[in-house]
């Protein structure tokens, strides 16, 4: 695939894609409702014999497209979604200073875009801010309500539908001994802050190295690292058709995700938040992470407990 030289005036998506030839119209159509007029695709080969009809079919919907000229880079070979959005923003940076990111499982309101256009022009110049995110997770509207933003800053890195500039995405390191000697040499380090979740996360991405395919707690690690921050958005605009079928899920959650028009304000009128972070609001927002603790009953959160306590030990044995 050659990127055109010339940047224009629309941000573009970059769509990366596989095998899922079933969700992927839904996604499509979700974008051609968005307004999106330039689209660069990028296509993962088959891993086996089993996947070479089903990346085909893709690759026919993506051909029958009427309502936008994508550009597509077909592999031949798979090389799995880490190393597909890595090389291809790599690429796509080359030409253009921001980017919109979707997967083929995702599927986005119909103002998302526009959201996402105009987020990255108002935080553009701010380096604390990494990216900006349609998806607010299922936790309580309760700290929102009230809010005078419409949108607040999260410490954790979001991989669905998300987006971001070239400055920040160039600074992330991808190396996780890198990121292991930075952790080692920072003045404070606690992922915790970006959720329950997050200390074994980077356990297994960056200090084990056995959370394979793990490029967006990679990304996590560097914006911890840096005390950087993710614009969510105070009314869901995210769908995952995938949840069931993803690389590090067998099954689908017990939430789900739905749009929230009611929530949505005119995006004419979005308030942006400065650059602080509202407590009151993480505060529930990092509840959500926990909420798996409540099932299980006293020996099961025991366990949970008594995991998060291992990993934050063998973290902070780098820190120290």
């Amino acid at each position: 695939m050659s990127v055109p030289a010339q940047a224009a005036a629309d941000v573009p998506v970059a769509l990366f894609v596989h095998r899922r030839y079933e969700q992927l119209p839904r996604t499509l159509e979700c974008l051609r409702a968005c307004g999106v007029k330039q689209l660069y695709v990028f296509s993962d080969g088959p891993r086996d014999q089993a996947e070479v009809e089903q990346v085909a079919r893709v690759r026919e919907i993506l051909r029958a497209l009427d309502w936008v000229r994508p550009i597509t880079l077909e592999r031949a070979e798979n090389v799995g979604l880490s190393r597909s959005i890595r090389s291809g923003l790599d690429q796509l940076f080359e030409t253009h200073h921001a980017a919109i990111v979707i997967e083929d499982d995702i599927c986005v309101a119909p103002e998302f875009y526009d959201y996402a256009c105009a987020a990255l022009r108002h935080y553009e110049g701010s380096g604390r801010i990494a990216g900006i995110t349609g998806l607010r997770y299922p936790f309580s509207r309760t700290a929102l309500s009230g809010s005078s933003f419409d949108v607040f800053l999260s410490p954790r890195f979001s991989s669905w539908a998300w987006a971001t500039w070239k400055d920040r995405w160039r600074a992330f390191g991808f190396e996780p001994a890198e990121l292991r000697g930075q952790i080692a040499g920072a003045r404070s380090f606690d992922p915790r802050r970006a959720g329950a979740d997050m200390p074994g996360l980077i356990e297994g991405a960056v200090v084990s190295e056995t959370l394979h395919g793990s490029w967006d707690v990679i990304c996590a690690a560097n914006m911890l690292l840096s005390d950087q921050y993710f614009v969510t958005p105070a009314w869901n605009m995210v769908e995952n058709t995938g949840l069931a079928d993803g690389a590090h899920s067998s099954q689908a959650p017990s939430w789900e995700l739905r749009w929230e028009p009611d929530h949505r304000p005119g995006l004419h009128e979005i308030r942006f938040s400065p650059i602080e972070v509202d407590e009151r609001v993480l505060t529930e927002y990092r509840r959500f992470f926990t909420a798996g603790d409540a099932n299980g009953g006293a020996l099961a959160r025991a366990r949970l407990a008594a995991a998060r306590w291992r990993t934050m030990r063998r973290l902070r044995r780098i820190h120290t």
